[in-house]
């Protein structure tokens, strides 16, 4: 009778874990010296509730509300993007938020002109998102236009989260029955393997509680990342009218100016490279002239012993 109460027993362990999406590796041997443990009746949920309120989380039923995961994005243009951006990081802490991360760069135009740009990401609670990205549209130097690209997503994980519970509770319900036989075992090796069966569950239990947290954190803080451009840079070029005049009068003292660097380019260098130059010229025009003359001296007394050659 008592191997039957402890065999039906470890069974329900199993069944709640298997909910919990696991099995057991492998079927455990039931030793005669075993214990019996009468299975506990099934429990009202209040009950239940409050022995695994530690875990704080609710069943299927008391989430009432979706949970959702808010990411917002903007692109602004303002007058100055590092000030904004100080603005930004300072409005994120006072709303309860912080910052993720902030960038500055400059940027050039068409012109080659340089702005500043700058870039942050912050978190703030989830139910004042719609008042910090109306404050953020407040920033704009133009109140119709400033606001050059905005965009808001959702990530619905209402069931990922009710699902992680579940799984959580019926993880729960088994640790406490495998802590109950525990405690009246008395063979070591059943001892172990309840031991081993504990050890995984509560593994498995602390991931859980991990991924609730981050879901339940994730959902609580929406994210912004902003991108600030430099008004000036999104102005468009001004041509001005074409005045053929002007622009005659503008090539001319072009020219002049252009004649007037090749003069004083030519005044320095006749006055500072002539004086050194000369004497390496007539250097090598002697050394020149003087090796000519050694060939067509070498040339004739060619020319001469070839007609003094012996006649017939």
């Amino acid at each position: 009778m008592k191997k039957r109460w402890i065999f039906l027993s470890i069974l329900l362990i199993f069944a709640l874990s298997a909910c919990a999406s696991r099995s057991a590796e492998q079927v455990m041997e039931i030793p005669a010296e075993a214990p019996a443990y009468e299975a506990p009746a099934e429990q009202s949920k209040d009950a239940y509730n409050e022995s695994t309120g530690a875990a704080g989380v609710m069943s299927p039923e008391e989430t009432s509300e979706r949970l959702v995961i808010k990411q917002a994005s903007m692109r602004v243009s303002v007058a100055d993007p590092s000030q904004s951006m100080r603005l930004v990081m300072s409005m994120a802490e006072g709303m309860g938020g912080y910052v993720v991360n902030s960038n500055q760069w400059n940027s050039m135009d068409s012109s080659g002109k340089a702005y500043a740009q700058t870039s942050v990401t912050i978190r703030v609670p989830s139910e004042r998102l719609d008042e910090a990205m109306q404050k953020i549209r407040e920033m704009a130097a133009d109140a119709e236009n400033g606001v050059l690209s905005e965009s808001v997503n959702g990530q619905d994980v209402t069931s990922d989260y009710v699902d992680s519970q579940s799984r959580l509770r019926n993880l729960e319900a088994a640790e406490q029955q495998l802590v109950k036989l525990l405690e009246s075992a008395t063979d070591l090796q059943y001892t172990l393997e309840i031991f081993r069966e504990l050890t995984n569950i509560r593994s498995e239990i602390e991931v859980l509680k991990g991924h609730i947290k981050y879901l339940e954190e994730s959902a609580a803080l929406s994210s912004i990342a902003v991108e600030f451009v430099a008004e000036a840079s999104l102005q468009p070029i001004q041509i001005g009218p074409w005045k053929p005049s002007g622009e005659a009068k503008k090539a001319v003292q072009a020219l002049i100016r252009s004649a007037q660097k090749v003069g004083t380019g030519l005044i320095w260098f006749t006055i500072t490279w002539v004086p050194f130059l000369l004497p390496i010229g007539l250097i090598v025009y002697l050394i020149v002239r003087g090796s000519k003359k050694r060939k067509a001296a070498r040339k004739a007394a060619a020319v001469d012993q070839i007609q003094a050659g012996p006649k017939e």
